[in-house]
This record gives structure tokens, sequence and C-alpha cells, in this order.
């Protein structure tokens, strides 16, 4: 068995869809979680100066998506075939986009700014990718392949972050909430989420 070791913030932001995929998979690994005031003496040690890393056996492997990719292909969480893989990598580069839309209002300092995003998240993006998303989890309550892929878990996460804000925003998307009962009804993620560190993100 690899010897594994992730790196990152002490949230859970980027790095809980890896750290939900080694729950279930019940693979042991060193969870290092880097202080902020620690990072930039940290920084030069990782590759590309980013985090999360994922350190397998002494090699280091850096970006939350691709970390995410490899191990969901390594340990049986992607596609049975190169097409399979390549919807996966494209539902993925989906729900960036969508994150991507929810990093701009959580930033924006400027208050009238944020008020107008925030107007166009309930009405736009909202609505664009969670019916996108909603459609491809109607049938299983999965995203691809009728069962657990990566994607899944980074979507997961993606979820439960928007629900503490917006708590009723799955309200119209079953096969959204049937996607979140899917993973909580794993037990080994289920005991991830019960017993992980609380933390703001």
């Amino acid at each position: 068995m690899a010897s594994y070791k992730l790196f990152y913030f002490p949230i859970r932001g980027a790095g809980e869809p890896v750290r939900l995929l080694l729950a279930h998979k019940e693979i042991k690994y060193e969870d290092i979680r880097i202080a902020r005031e620690d990072w930039p003496k940290e920084k030069p040690n990782m590759p590309f100066g980013v985090i999360p890393v994922l350190e397998e056996d002494g090699k280091k492997l850096g970006g939350s998506t691709v970390i995410l990719r490899y191990l969901g292909e390594k340990h049986g969480l992607a596609g049975s075939n190169a097409w399979d893989n390549a919807h996966l990598a494209n539902i993925s580069d989906f729900i960036k986009d969508f994150t991507n839309e929810l990093v701009k209002v959580r930033y924006e300092k400027d208050e009238t700014r944020k008020q107008e995003l925030q107007k166009r998240l309930a009405e736009e993006v909202f609505p664009k990718y969670l019916g996108k998303l909603n459609e491809l989890t109607a049938a299983t309550g999965y995203l691809c392949c009728g069962r657990l892929t990566w994607p899944d878990l980074q979507l997961y996460n993606i979820l439960d972050y928007i629900l503490k804000g917006h708590p009723e925003v799955l309200s119209n998307f079953s096969g959204l909430t049937s996607l979140r009962k899917n993973i909580e009804a794993d037990a080994n993620m289920s005991k991830w989420i019960k017993e992980r560190p609380e933390t703001e993100n």
C-alpha cells in the first residue's frame, strides 16, 4: 500500500473532496493542515507553489482536480473506458466553472457589486448550473456511470458550501438531493463527515 500525505489549509475547501475519497476507500494518510502564517515558508516546497498537494511515496502531485482524478482512476472511482473518463473530466470542468461563479461572490469587497452578484447567482447561476447537474443525476443520484465517481465528491463539497447560505436551494432538484443522500449513506464517508474538524469553510 502506498504511503500518502495530503497538504492543505485547515479548511474544507478544495482539499475536502480528496479527503472524502480517501475516507471512502479507507486509505490511510497524513492530513497535514498548514496554518496561513506558515504558508510562505512551505510554499517553495510545493509543485507550482499551490495546495492542495498529494504526496505518494515521496512524490508530490498538485492541483485539487488532478489529485481527485488520479485517485479516482487508481481506486475504481472513474469510468470503465476512455469516453466515460473524458465525460467525467467534462463534468468536472463544468463544476469548476460553477465554483468560480461562487468565488466571485464570496470575495467581492464592494457591497453594491456583491449584491448584484448575489442577485445574478439566484436568478441565473443557480438555475443554469444546478439545473444541468440535476439532469445528470436525475436517474440514479450519480453524475455518470450509475455509480459513485470522483466528480460526485467534487459536487458534494460545493453543494455542502452552498447549502450553508442557501438552505432551500435544492428543493426543486431531486437528483442533487439524491446525490447527497447517496454519499451520506456510505458508511466511511458518513463517518468522516460526522467526525471531521469544524471549519469556517
